[in-house]
């Protein structure tokens, strides 16, 4: 067992006796003996259902997750609420009292903070960032709609997918890209369920392109589901697959690299270094990375890279998860800018959802991003 799985059974336990020992105050709860015995086995699988799900996944891929994210989004829900009526109590030195009003009012807020974190999922917002890159082009403006961390699974429906295609074909893109974790883990939800169909309504003026992401490769060593697997679905869905390939596109005159994933390596797959990819660019073109973990900005700022637009870090989905995220990254969310070495990274909180059926203090989202060139560049150089 990992040590990260250690953390999180310890974390949910702790939290798991908290709202036990605070649930049995708020709702007058007395019990001995086997019910006492029987509300704490009760506490302690429902506290536990999420990483049980991910032990067990072989039982089920449907009903299991289904359950155990739902619980866990409501146990979520319902700490925020309890934290918030015991400092309601302390505050009112205990004037705040248990009466049947208030066990209402809690029931209805754990439920309505549930449903409000549900439809931040489940709505994403349109993100626009405008972006100039100090470089010439042959066009003076492109549109890039990005969407990334779509999290495909046995749980994703057909409804999210449309409504993600249909908002992404409104936006009149002239490329889209796809920056990781497209899939979950599994390859198998994507074909059977008809998502790569769907995948191919796309529109953009110069076509699709899409990187590995982390959780692409979780599932690589199941049958069915190897690399080579994963890279034909998504040809066939209509989407350029880039692992540590550099595009140059002639008709606008950029320069496009996608790096495989930075988890590759766990997978014996030797991911490029960007230095080498850089060596077969052509740094006078605009160069746009896409990268699936904004992991390190210095290096790409210092090779010459213009533009990296990542995803992975869901904006934290939930708080204060968002953070430790925020901690760990330079740019853990939206866009930073590094005007000496006119570098921008753009990060997203991405499409889809791991884990619970909730965002808070985050929203899912489709990025739009407009980026014009320095054309005037062009006509200084060009001989008169």
């Amino acid at each position: 067992m990992s040590f990260i799985a250690i953390i999180a059974i310890i974390v949910s336990l702790l939290i798991t006796i908290y709202l036990g020992k605070r649930w049995q105050f708020w709702f007058n709860f007395e019990l001995t003996g086997y019910s006492q015995i029987a509300y704490w086995v009760v506490m302690i699988v429902a506290g536990l259902s999420f990483i049980l799900s991910k032990i067990f996944n072989g039982i089920s891929t449907y009903w299991l997750p289904l359950i155990s994210n739902v619980i866990l989004g409501l146990i979520i829900c319902a700490i925020f609420i309890t934290l918030i009526f015991d400092a309601i109590r302390w505050l009112s030195k205990g004037r705040f009292t248990v009466n049947l009003l208030n066990k209402i009012i809690y029931i209805v807020c754990v439920v309505g903070l549930f449903i409000f974190g549900h439809e931040m999922a489940i709505n994403p917002k349109i993100v626009e960032y405008q972006v100039k890159i100090d470089k010439p082009a042959n066009v003076d403006h492109l549109r890039l709609v990005q969407l990334t961390d779509i999290h495909v699974n046995e749980l994703t429906t057909h409804k999210s997918i449309q409504q993600m295609i249909d908002k992404v074909n409104q936006l009149n893109a002239d490329f889209i890209v796809i920056t990781g974790d497209t899939l979950d883990q599994r390859l198998k939800p994507f074909t059977e369920l008809g998502f790569d169909k769907q995948f191919q309504q796309l529109k953009a003026k110069y076509g699709t392109y899409i990187v590995f992401g982390n959780h692409e490769y979780l599932g690589t060593t199941q049958a069915d589901n190897s690399e080579q697997d994963i890279i034909k679905t998504f040809q066939q869905a209509k989407m350029k697959v880039l692992k540590d390939d550099i595009v140059y596109l002639d008709d606008v005159g950029i320069t496009l690299i996608g790096r495989d994933d930075l988890s590759s390596s766990r997978y014996d797959v030797t991911r490029a270094s960007l230095s080498d990819l850089i060596m077969f660019a052509d740094t006078s073109t605009p160069i746009i990375l896409l990268d699936h973990q904004p992991k390190d900005l210095d290096e790409p700022a210092n090779l010459g890279v213009d533009l990296m637009i990542s995803g992975h870090t869901h904006r934290g989905q939930v708080f204060p998860i968002n953070l430790v995220v925020a901690a760990m990254y330079k740019n853990s969310y939206g866009m930073y800018q590094n005007p000496e070495q006119h570098f921008t990274s753009i990060v997203s909180s991405g499409y889809g959802l791991w884990g619970p059926p909730i965002r808070l203090m985050s929203r899912s989202e489709i990025a739009v991003i407009d980026i014009t060139f320095n054309n005037q560049q062009k006509l200084t150089n060009s001989p008169q």
